[in-house]
């Protein structure tokens, strides 16, 4: 006959849930982060690359000094 004489059998099972849920309110954490990042970075992005295409917009519209956008000819 089989006896189980380990003192708490429900030790190990105990322990990987603890870890279960370290790791799922660290994940939790980061995404929340990452979103966030996301969420509220994009007026800054889309100001840098506004200004980008203003940028090019004037540079290439005064290159040749004439004005009508064609470059020099």
């Amino acid at each position: 006959m089989l006896i189980d004489k380990s003192p708490r059998p429900q030790a190990g099972r105990a322990l990987a849930l603890v870890a279960f849920w370290i790791f799922a309110a660290v994940a939790l954490a980061l995404m929340l982060a990452e979103h966030r990042a996301h969420a509220w970075g994009f007026g800054w992005h889309a100001l840098l690359l506004g200004g980008c295409v203003a940028l090019l917009y004037l540079l290439i519209r005064a290159g040749d000094g004439s004005g009508d956008g064609r470059g020099a000819e």
